[in-house]
């Protein structure tokens, strides 16, 4: 079973600590994750691996995924995840985070 983690968007709009890593081990950028937007709003996003912002200003549109690929192998988190328009509207509501297969 692959591992889910999630962001919970807050009163700001703006996305808390992911509830934990997804580890990729597929080999040097062959790692692969899945992320799944279920607001009701675009955000954006960084990528880190093991802490470090490897990919920054990431999009994904509302109620919808995108598989985000050549990731190194590490621990991945979302970070800087922000609503389009960074109100209270979307509070609660969150963002899945999954390991995928290339």
């Amino acid at each position: 079973m692959a591992t889910v983690e999630t962001v919970t968007i807050n009163a700001s709009g703006t996305g808390a600590a992911q509830s934990g890593n997804i580890a990729t081990s597929a080999g040097s950028a062959a790692g692969v994750i899945m992320v799944c937007n279920d607001t009701d709003s675009p955000l954006t996003f960084n990528v880190a691996t093991g802490g470090t912002d490897v990919l920054t200003k990431q999009y994904i549109a509302a109620k919808s995924f995108s598989r985000i690929t050549g990731l190194n192998n590490g621990n991945h988190t979302l970070t800087s995840v922000k609503t389009a328009h960074g109100t209270v509207a979307q509070k609660n509501e969150v963002v899945y985070v999954l390991q995928a297969s290339a």
